[in-house]
């Protein structure tokens, strides 16, 4: 007998269950490979970009120092794990400590409607004042307390997040009917979450001054910092409300939204000059750079501005790995010099 067409299976697969299910398969059959592969090119990348950037190649293979390459992919990795971090881990900690949490859960449930497009709003409803709103008000109040007392920032990076999660837990209290004393419930569970993400969003901001700044647009600078605060605190209430989809989900998007966010705020485009410093091969500025005396004819007292003892003081050196070592004076321009002629460089930890 002919199957008929309403008992056939369904054909549809959501694009979004579908999206995850193939990046788990990929990461679960080639997890060895990317283990092995993905450290050391990540490492190669970031100092490639970084020699282009200031126009040099050094004359050795870098692959020969596998361990350099994996230190620089290490500070990468957790630079940007930085941005993870604040982006994912609020998400299961109010879901556990507050929405998970067995007479909440039960009233949530006995609020939610029955129908389906008003659900969608309940649900709505429930990722903007349980998320959203404590997140973006924090956010205000430590940018506020910023610029008003920033001496006080510390104290207000404490209490801004505990008044928040107060006045919070209140209007969620109410909004949800929920039983009384909930809001102390929501006090304890979002109040470290709040913190982490206020102060998160309030360093985004401060990434993005000098790009905002840059632009001659006067007190209209203003509401772009306001559209920034609003797209960040929204993404991060994203990311913390699709841990209700599972930690799948939920780590999927924080990394995404991490790269997105470390791109737009300048903390991915400078990685590679921040990990060269951190390793300290070099985008440094050196109090003083001792050179041999041989070195120092007349030549070359003349064209690198040296002093009477053969030295450079307050030179910026680009690199100091290899043959030569790579410099770059105030007025732009750069000077090579051979590494066997370097007696000492001084720099302060400043």
């Amino acid at each position: 007998m002919q199957q008929k067409w309403i008992d056939r299976p369904a054909t549809d697969t959501d694009w979004f269950d579908l999206a995850l299910e193939q990046s788990n398969g990929f990461f679960r059959r080639h997890f060895s490979l990317v283990a092995k592969v993905a450290p050391p090119l990540f490492g190669f990348g970031i100092f490639v970009f970084y020699f282009y950037r200031n126009h040099f190649y050094p004359g050795f293979d870098l692959f020969q120092f596998s361990s350099l390459l994996l230190a620089a992919a290490a500070i990468g990795f957790a630079i940007i794990g930085v941005l993870v971090v604040p982006l994912f881990l609020p998400g299961p900690w109010i879901f556990t400590q507050f929405i998970e949490h067995k007479t909440i859960k039960d009233e949530l449930r006995y609020s939610r409607p029955y129908l389906d497009n008003q659900r969608v709003w309940w649900a709505l409803k429930l990722g903007c004042l349980v998320y959203w709103l404590p997140f973006l008000a924090c956010t205000a109040g430590l940018v506020t307390g910023a610029l008003l007392v920033p001496k006080l920032f510390v104290l207000s990076a404490i209490l801004v997040p505990v008044l928040v999660s107060l006045i919070v837990g209140l209007i969620v209290q109410a909004a949800f009917g929920l039983p009384p004393l909930s809001f102390l419930r929501y006090l304890w569970a979002a109040d470290v979450a709040v913190m982490v993400v206020g102060g998160f969003i309030t360093f985004i901001l401060v990434q993005t001054a000098p790009v905002i700044d840059g632009f001659d647009i006067g007190a209209w600078k203003w509401l772009v910092y306001i559209a920034v605060m609003l797209a960040v605190s929204f993404i991060a209430a994203i990311c913390s409300f699709l841990f209700i989809a599972g930690w799948n989900a939920a780590l999927h998007f924080s990394v995404f939204f991490a790269l997105l966010i470390a791109g737009y705020s300048g903390v991915l485009t400078t990685l590679p000059e921040k990990t060269v410093r951190a390793l300290g091969l070099g985008n440094y500025q050196a109090d003083a750079l001792l050179l041999e005396q041989s070195y120092c004819d007349e030549a070359t007292l003349k064209w690198l501005a040296l002093d009477e003892g053969c030295a450079l003081t307050k030179i910026h050196v680009v690199w100091s790995l290899g043959e030569n070592l790579i410099l770059r004076t105030d007025d732009g321009r750069t000077m090579q010099i051979p590494s066997r002629f370097i007696r000492a460089i001084v720099r302060s930890d400043s």
